[in-house]
């Protein structure tokens, strides 16, 4: 469906902005949809996320083209709404890879606070280099603590986004945006 919504958009001249997807018709990392089966009913979610330059990012999701966020990533992005099908609640997970500072590698995990490494479920390769993980909610609560007396020799960078959305107990989308 997503190819099919992806090829329509390239092959239109005026692109797949809407009124209410107007704002993030150029945005990047960009917009993504999927559609979901509930209760037997189709279901589309468009989520949109526009990275602004030194500033928080913007966001938009829509269920079934009714707004259940806009916002920005100042804060954590989660949410909660009632739409006509139910309970939408969703949000987003900061992919970051732990990188050196004067060499830009990542990080060998022995070199990373234990804390860190628990905390944010931190794995590493087969050489030792630490792996991208997910800032979630629970590794939020060490991650700056742990990170700041390291910051210059380690350089956390943020290169994906992993947001979720679900109606009731039901994930309707899950997907991963790039920066």
């Amino acid at each position: 469906m997503r190819k099919i919504m992806f090829t329509a958009c390239l092959l239109s001249i005026a692109g797949c902005a809407t009124p209410h997807t107007s704002d993030f018709t150029h945005a990047v990392p960009g917009c993504q949809s999927a559609t979901a089966s509930v209760n037997n009913r189709a279901v589309t979610t468009l989520f949109c996320i526009k990275s602004i330059a030194n500033q928080p990012s913007q966001y938009q999701v829509r269920v079934n083209d009714q707004a259940v966020f806009t916002g920005t990533d100042y804060e954590r992005v989660k949410f909660e709404k009632a739409v006509k099908e139910g309970i939408v609640n969703g949000g987003c997970n900061e992919l970051i890879e732990a990188k050196e500072g004067s060499t830009q590698k990542p990080m060998m995990l022995k070199d990373l606070p234990l804390e860190l490494v628990v905390s944010c479920h931190i794995a590493a390769d087969a050489a030792g280099n630490s792996q991208p993980f997910s800032k979630d909610a629970a590794c939020d609560k060490v991650f700056y603590k742990a990170i700041m007396p390291l910051l210059g020799k380690v350089i956390p960078v943020e290169v994906a986004r992993q947001c979720t959305v679900k109606m009731g107990p039901q994930t309707i989308f899950d997907e991963r945006f790039n920066f």
